[in-house]
């Protein structure tokens, strides 16, 4: 067996040869970009201008800071532009909303002004530019195996056959085993042939660019099919983001201190900015959430990884795997996403910049463990200079402001690591903690009162899922495969790590940061979804460590079956519930009509939790103090229950039950979908439903449209 190296095994230490001058393409690269910014500003409002802002927001301020900065790596410099831009664009719209001056025109040109200064700055001390593309991986053989056109030709071919079969395919006959099935042999020939093709150029030739193109077409693969089949975005949770973006351009501020969103405002004030410069509602661009924040994280994947090998393959290697075992998908519309991308350019700065070693030799007998558990760790004898300790608490500070959870699941890792000695100075970890505390203790209270994120836990609810049992066989079957990939990936890198387990301070940092977001099951209670979010977090490390043996001992064809194979059911993990995750234009337009019409402080009741409801600014107005929208299946009452007339009763006592100016009940044929693929429902108990509403003296129609009735609850005579 080969030997497998995922830390260097020589210092670290930096020399004249490692760093670079300031790189003058990225000044040229900021000032096209605010060439780009300040040219949107001058069309009219439309998809055009939404993709240039959205190019010089993603880039733009980030690359003006990074020329100025001797980054010897490419890959961390692209790393950092991103991570600096999303960073900065991301607190100065907080500091806007916070403040009540809500002027996102203004602050948009303002910063495409600064940057085009900052830019001209860096081109002026730059005494040249020099234009140069890597070839090819440094560790590749010198000669690959085939045609050089074999790979390009086959990604061409499978780009083509996946774009053809997605456009003439309907979405709405995709039936409950998920988009692969649906989709059928042309789609799954697809993705075997951008499997086969990144391994067998990732273990052959080796050229970058022919790597990038891959790690793109897998990218499309997964997370661009559903963007286009769908009119509108889907998972209906997604709308209730929407929604608070558009309170926040309506009324330039936050109010609610009891409201979660309103609370940690960063992302919502961002992608507001973003919308009300555009000219475009965020409803229209929401889709391709997962697709722009998928593709932002295989570049801050590689970059960590990077930041513990130098071997390239490794680093591709790892993306591919990322990007094939990505089955959570927290990467939609909403603050998760944008908290999650910041966390991976986070360790992408402290895994280049705030490593360290402990004191091997000193007494007593948790030292004497640690100098054990880090033993064969190189050395690092750079101290972290202030200016870097200074970005990275500004880059946390914006994910405390973004997202609740984020901000200590890096912790988790980071305290560990502090411990051990493998981070420094070891203050930094007390300082981020008081930026995640002082943030936090102000808001603990409203919030807490009604999301009960922190009262008590339940270890077997957290680490169980969000679903109570199999109510289907499709169901089951996607469950299923996600777990096992899950379990595949978890034990691959514990494999790893006990092959490592002589050299274990070669593979301890990755090992650490990989399973350290397991304690999130213990110290919080964030319901079933908590296992979705330690996968989530201990990916990037777990392939990281898989890539590490990979890329000594695989080859091509077999690398691009095993590609294959775990994309596939990455898939089944992400889409396996495909005709669940629709959502149809008629329920959004139902839902902005009742959002419009109903009176303030109104109770909107549902069958099942698939509406997309609480996409306008007025969300507040209907079920006011209440986080989640009270539903019928989420009553243990009602579950198994034909929903007759025989029912209608103990319905009209449950929706009268949560008060409200009036109370409305929302039928759908989605939630009916979802009652039945659960098991909450039988088959045929939500039309039932609606035979008894429509007969009834006590419900009225208050809206009907397609397949949706919202009916309205009438007073006692």
């Amino acid at each position: 067996m080969g030997r497998m190296v995922l830390l260097p095994s020589r210092s670290t230490e930096r020399t004249e040869g490692d760093a670079r001058p300031a790189d003058p393409r990225l000044a040229l690269v900021a000032l096209l970009l605010a060439v780009a910014g300040a040219a949107a500003m001058l069309i009219p409002a439309g998809p055009a201008r939404l993709m240039l802002l959205l190019a010089f927001t993603t880039a733009g301020p980030g690359a003006a800071i990074v020329s100025h900065l001797r980054i010897g790596d490419r890959v961390l410099a692209a790393a950092l532009t991103v991570t600096f831009s999303a960073s900065l664009s991301s607190l100065v719209a907080t500091v806007m909303v916070w403040t009540g001056r809500w002027h996102p025109t203004s602050a948009t040109a303002g910063l495409i002004a600064l940057v085009a200064v900052v830019a001209l700055v860096g081109l002026r001390r730059a005494d040249g530019i020099e234009v140069r593309l890597p070839v090819s991986v440094p560790a590749a053989p010198a000669s690959g195996r085939g045609h050089p056109a074999l790979t390009p030709a086959l990604l061409t071919v499978a780009v083509t056959l996946w774009l053809v079969t997605v456009l003439r395919a309907d979405a709405g006959q995709i039936g409950p085993y998920g988009l692969t099935r649906g989709l059928g042999v042309p789609f799954v020939f697809a993705l075997l042939l951008v499997g086969v093709a990144c391994g067998v150029e990732l273990f052959g030739r080796a050229r970058v660019l022919v790597l990038l193109a891959g790690v793109g077409a897998l990218a499309l693969i997964m997370w661009g099919t559903a963007p286009l089949l769908l009119p509108v975005p889907e998972y209906a949770w997604t709308y209730k983001h929407l929604g608070v973006v558009e309170f926040i351009q309506q009324r330039g501020t936050v109010l609610d201190s009891d409201d979660i969103y309103q609370q940690w405002p960063g992302f919502f004030a961002a992608a507001a900015q973003l919308s009300t410069v555009a000219g475009v509602p965020a409803i229209r661009f929401a889709s391709w959430s997962t697709l722009y924040f998928g593709l932002l994280d295989a570049v801050l994947v590689a970059a960590v990884v990077r930041g513990l090998t130098r071997n390239p393959r490794t680093a591709f290697l790892a993306v591919l795997l990322f990007e094939c075992c990505l089955w959570v998908d927290q990467n939609y519309f909403s603050p998760q996403a944008f908290a999650y991308a910041l966390s991976l350019g986070f360790f992408a700065l402290v895994m280049h910049g705030c490593r360290g070693l402990p004191a091997l030799r000193a007494a007593g007998r948790v030292n004497r463990m640690r100098a054990w558990l880090v033993r064969d760790a190189p050395a690092v004898r750079d101290r972290p200079r202030w200016p870097l300790l200074v970005v990275v608490v500004v880059v946390f500070a914006a994910i405390t402001a973004a997202h609740q959870l984020t901000p200590y699941l890096l912790l988790f890792g980071v305290g560990v690591l502090t411990v051990l000695g493998l981070i420094r100075p070891h203050w930094l970890f007390v300082l981020l903690a008081v930026v995640a505390g002082g943030y936090l203790l102000p808001r603990l209270g409203g919030v807490s009162s009604q999301y009960h994120l922190f009262d008590g836990f339940d270890l077997f609810k957290n680490a169980s899922g969000n679903a109570e049992g199999w109510g289907s066989s499709a169901q089951r079957f996607s469950a299923l495969v996600a777990r096992v990939l899950a379990l595949v990936v978890w034990a691959s890198a514990l494999a790893v790590g006990v092959l490592f387990r002589r050299r274990l301070g070669r593979v301890l940092i990755p090992l650490v940061l990989g399973f350290t977001p397991f304690l999130v099951l213990l110290l919080q209670n964030y319901g079933g979804e908590a296992i979705y979010r330690v996968f989530l977090f201990s990916l990037p490390w777990c392939v990281m460590l898989m890539a590490s043996w990979w890329a000594r001992t695989s080859r091509g064809l077999v690398s691009g079956l095993a590609f294959t194979v775990l994309a596939l059911a990455g898939l089944q993990g992400l889409q396996g519930q495909f005709a669940l995750h629709v959502v149809p234009p008629a329920d959004v337009r139902a839902a902005r009509y009742l959002e419009a019409n109903a009176p303030a402080g109104s109770t909107m009741a549902l069958v099942a939790p698939a509406f997309p409801a609480r996409l306008t600014a007025n969300y507040d107005q209907l079920n006011p103090g209440r986080s989640v929208d009270p539903s019928i299946t989420d009553e243990p009452t009602f579950h198994h229950l034909v929903l007759d007339a025989g029912e209608l009763p103990a319905i009209e006592e449950w929706a009268a039950s949560f008060g409200g100016t009036e109370t409305f009940l929302v039928v759908t044929g989605q939630m009916a979908k979802t009652a039945e693929y659960f098991g909450y429902l039988p088959s045929g108990s939500v039309a039932a439903l609606r035979s008894a509403l429509d007969d009834s003296a006590r419900w009225s129609t208050y809206y009907r449209r397609a397949d949706v009735t919202i009916y309205r609850l009438e007073p006692p005579d």
